[in-house]
């Protein structure tokens, strides 16, 4: 067998995170050299890298299972209203705490129409953030890091790793580093969601493009020093949702061993 298969094959995970973020670095640095809307291609870095992981370590029936996540559908109604709506209360949730910490109450609110929501919510959110990255973070690597550990510790572990993901956003794009603690806190979220939906990354994709819409919705209504204390205040609430479903469906989020999806195969997989 080639050694480079057999390097893949034997550690998917390292070989993953090192190609998606050496493209992802690499784009953002050569952007800034040389300014164009081209390197947008590199926001699929993630979903295009799982694609290639996973072809060379598990083949056909490893990508079969890799995009049957990203159309798995069939849920509760429940999970959609969740993905969807619940960004909204906890945008609501961190408004609300600026509020009483003393920020300015926003004056002459405009929301925007819901048609350029529903445009904004396709595109940017759903077609470029969430299909590029979370086939790749929640649909390749958490299956992976949910093998042998809990799903909080697993859960965490890609919080971080896509926290760091986030660097460049810090460096070049001016974005606050308290993302990180949203990113992190997120992380425990989305593997609550993914374990109750077994193993859609298509919701986590919503979920995800939901959370980046609320971003345009909220963060115009304060400005200056309220704009820092709303920021604080989102990760308080991130964090604080974080500890309550560990609290809530203990350390597993709820993951029953006889659902959970396996890495290729969709069989069950049983924490330690």
């Amino acid at each position: 067998m080639n050694p480079i298969t057999t390097f893949v094959k034997r550690y998917p995970l390292a070989v993953f995170w090192g190609i998606a973020w050496a493209v992802w670095f690499l784009g953002w640095t050569l952007a800034a050299l040389f300014p164009s809307d081209l390197w947008t291609v590199i926001m699929y870095s993630p979903f295009l890298t799982g694609v290639l992981v996973t072809a060379i370590a598990e083949g056909r029936d490893g990508l079969k299972t890799f995009f049957s996540r990203m159309v798995r559908w069939r849920v509760g109604i429940q999970w959609y209203a969740v993905a969807l709506f619940l960004p909204v209360v906890l945008r609501l949730a961190a408004a609300g705490l600026t509020v009483a910490a003393g920020a300015a109450v926003p004056a002459n609110i405009q929301l925007p129409a819901w048609t350029d929501l529903l445009a904004s919510f396709l595109f940017p959110a759903f077609f470029l953030i969430a299909l590029g990255e979370e086939p790749g973070f929640r649909g390749f690597a958490l299956p992976r890091l949910l093998v042998g550990r809990s799903a909080l510790s697993a859960s965490l572990i890609l919080g971080v790793l896509h926290a760091i993901w986030h660097l460049p956003l810090f460096v070049f794009n001016s974005d606050p580093p308290l993302i990180a603690v949203i990113v992190i806190a997120g992380a425990v979220l989305n593997t609550w969601l993914f374990l109750h939906t077994n193993g859609s990354v298509l919701l986590a994709m919503l979920l995800h493009a939901s959370i980046h819409l609320m971003v345009g919705v909220f963060n115009p209504l304060f400005t200056g020093a309220d704009a820092q204390m709303h920021l604080i205040m989102q990760a308080v609430v991130f964090v604080a949702l974080a500890i309550l479903l560990p609290l809530l469906a203990g350390r597993e989020l709820g993951r029953k061993p006889e659902t959970t999806p396996a890495i290729a195969t969709d069989q069950p997989v049983v924490a330690k």
